[in-house]
């Protein structure tokens, strides 16, 4: 819950203090956009210097998978994007339609925080 939340933002100075970018989305890997309605899923990343920390939030009542934009630099291709509130779950970044991009499954009204690993 919050105590996981604060606990990893006090952990993580991009959390704090990085600039904000909204994240692109798509459901098939090939159209990406930005979320258009309240009942969908939202990423964004926090950037501060090399780091990025990308949070995604699943908005909807029921699961949902999308494929999430991330900053290529900072987030290549072939690295894990590792949850740090569930520290056993990761998602691998793939080249996908020219951009690298993870595809992300959430639980309905759940929230993630993604650092990619190494």
């Amino acid at each position: 819950g919050i105590k996981a939340i604060a606990k990893v933002r006090a952990k993580e100075p991009a959390l704090r203090y990085g600039r904000q970018y909204f994240r692109e989305i798509s459901r098939d890997g090939k159209n990406f956009y930005f979320p258009q309605d309240g009942n969908s899923f939202l990423a964004y990343s926090r950037i501060l210097d090399t780091d990025e920390i990308l949070i995604t939030l699943n908005i909807s009542l029921r699961p949902q998978t999308f494929f999430v934009t991330v900053d290529k630099n900072l987030s290549p291709p072939e690295k894990n994007l590792k949850n740090l509130l569930h520290p056993e779950k990761s998602f691998k970044i793939s080249e996908v339609n020219k951009r690298a991009a993870s595809k992300i499954t959430l639980s309905p009204l759940e929230m993630a925080i993604f650092k990619a690993e190494g």
